[in-house]
C-alpha cells in the first residue's frame, strides 16, 4: 500500500507500506535474496555474516535440494558443492562449525575453501541436524532421531516410537520437536511431552539473543507463550519457510521465493494504522 503524506501546505514523498506487522509493530522489509525455490533452514553464521539455507532445484523430472551460502552484507551467493541433496543445516556454537546433511550423510563446512567435507553417516539420508552439547540428526524417511554417543550415532531411546520432523533444544535445555501430529515441548525437569499446538505446520524452530523460542509456521511467525504451554502468533506471512536472527536480533525470514530482513520504519505508526483492520483494532 502506497500513501501520500501532507504536512500543512507541503506534500511529502509517498510512503510505501509493504512491510510486516510483527508483534503489533510495523517493520519495513528489505529484500536480501530472491529468485529462490522455497528457502528452508535459515542459519546465519554471525561471525562471518554468511547465511546458509537449503532451496529446491528442478532436476529433469524431479525436485531436489541444494545448499546455498549468501553474504548478507555483500549480497553475494554461492552454491555449496559436494552435498548431494543438501537439505539439513546446523550450527555448532561450541566449536563454531557449520554442518550439512544430504542424501548420503553429514558434511562439515570448510570456511577456507567454501566447500563441504564428508563428516559421518555415509549412506544415510539426513532430514534434520541440531547441535547443542550433543550432536543430533533426523533420518529420512523414517524420521527417527539419532544422537552421537560413544563414538557413534545411536537412536534416541525416548523418541524411539516417535516420528520427528523438527528438533530443537533451548539454552535452558528444554526440548521442542514437531511432526505431522503437533508441536511438542519437553521441559528439562520432566520427560512428558506437552502439546503446544496441533494445528500449524512447523517449518523451523529458532531462538533469539534473549533466549526466547520462535516457530516459523507455514502461515507466519509464532512465539512460545510462557508459562501457558501454548504459542502466540506474531506475524502473518503467506507461505513462510525459514527464520533466523542476526547479531542485532533483526529478523530474517523467507517465503516461497525470497529472503527478507525486517527493519525499523520511520513510518511505523502511520503504516500500522493503515494495515490494521478496524476489527483488529477493537480486539
Amino acid at each position: 500500500m502506497r500513501i501520500t503524506i501532507v504536512l500543512g501546505q507541503r506534500t511529502t514523498d509517498s510512503i510505501l507500506c509493504d512491510g510486516i506487522i510483527f508483534h503489533n509493530v510495523y517493520y519495513d522489509k528489505e529484500l536480501l535474496f530472491n529468485n529462490l525455490g522455497k528457502p528452508y533452514n535459515l542459519i546465519l553464521h554471525k561471525f562471518s555474516g554468511i547465511l546458509f539455507f537449503s532451496h529446491t532445484l528442478q532436476n529433469d523430472t524431479h525436485t531436489d535440494f541444494a545448499i546455498m551460502a549468501c553474504d548478507v552484507n555483500k549480497k553475494q551467493c554461492s552454491n555449496i558443492q559436494g552435498v548431494p541433496g543438501g537439505y539439513a543445516i546446523a550450527y555448532d556454537p561450541g566449536n563454531d562449525d557449520i554442518f550439512f546433511g544430504g542424501h548420503d550423510g553429514i558434511y562439515k563446512y570448510n570456511f577456507l575453501t567454501g566447500s563441504a567435507e564428508f563428516f559421518a553417516e555415509e549412506g544415510k539420508s539426513i532430514w534434520g541436524l541440531f547441535v547443542r552439547r550433543n550432536f543430533y540428526y533426523i533420518e529420512y524417511p523414517t524420521q527417527k532421531l539419532y544422537v552421537y554417543n560413544d563414538d557413534s550415532f545411536v537412536e534416541v531411546a525416548e523418541a524411539r516410537n516417535i516420528e520427528v520432523d523438527h528438533f530443537f533444544i533451548s539454552r535452558n535445555m528444554d526440548i521442542y520437536f514437531s511432526n505431522k501430529t503437533a508441536l511438542y515441548k519437553v521441559e528439562k525437569n520432566t520427560k512428558r511431552p506437552i502439546v503446544l499446538n496441533d494445528e500449524i505446520i512447523i517449518r523451523q524452530i529458532v531462538e533469539d539473543g534473549y533466549g526466547d523460542t520462535y516457530f516459523c509456521g507455514s502461515d507466519g511467525i509464532y512465539i512460545e507463550d510462557k508459562p501457558y504451554h501454548r504459542i502466540s502468533k506474531l506475524a502473518d506471512i503467506n507461505q513462510a519457510f525459514g527464520l533466523a536472527f542476526d547479531e542485532h536480533d533483526h529478523i530474517l525470514y523467507s517465503d516461497q521465493d525470497a529472503i527478507y530482513k525486517l527493519l525499523h520504519s520511520n513510518y511505523s505508526i502511520i503504516c500500522h494504522e493503515l494495515l490494521v483492520s478496524p476489527k483488529e483494532k477493537e480486539q
